[in-house]
């Protein structure tokens, strides 16, 4: 008896190939963060009228192809998502969509192009610093350091979806690094 019970508890614990929840963890972090951002920038462009979606769209895309590489690797990525047989990119859209896109159309179009720098994030070679010093001097609640954070970050989702050699690398670490 002691043997079945023992058989049957290797069975179902966790095999020493899958994903750790550290691992899971950091990339389902990662997975917030940039959900949101590529969610609020198809958003900006659909709204405000700035900039592409394809851009934010070879992102989603990339994550997927990403997500299904990983999977490939070690099964344990599938519980990146809740949702059996879903890749994460798709996942991450659909479930921001539906709540910070929801939020982004009912502030409607005036508050919501105002509030953030979206034409500085959306359209990369509008970020010069002069146009960065007028921000600031527009929106003087806006520090400087978090001007400079958010574009970086609208910058490091967006290349997802430019420099794809991150989708092969190994799965040890999901998402690339940030450059600073």
């Amino acid at each position: 008896m002691k043997r079945f019970l023992l058989a049957l508890s290797l069975l179902f614990s966790t095999p020493c190939w899958a994903q750790s929840t550290a691992d899971l963890f950091g990339a389902g972090k990662g997975l917030e963060m940039v959900g949101g951002v590529l969610v609020q920038a198809v958003g900006a462009v659909q709204l405000c009228g700035l900039g592409d979606e394809a851009p934010w769209r070879r992102a989603v895309e990339a994550i997927n192809r990403r997500h299904a590489h990983c999977i490939a690797q070690a099964s344990g990525w599938k519980a990146l998502t809740d949702k059996p047989g879903v890749l994460a990119g798709i996942f991450a859209f659909d479930l921001y969509w539906k709540t910070d896109g929801a939020k982004a159309r009912a502030q409607g179009v005036a508050a919501y192009c105002h509030w953030m720098p979206w034409k500085l994030a959306l359209e990369p070679a509008t970020a010069t610093e002069e146009a960065k010093v007028r921000f600031l001097r527009e929106r003087p609640e806006v520090t400087r350091n978090a001007l400079d954070e958010f574009i970086s970050l609208m910058d490091y989702a967006r290349a997802l979806g430019e420099d794809t050699r991150w989708i092969e690398a190994p799965c040890t670490d999901f998402w690339p690094a940030m450059k600073r």
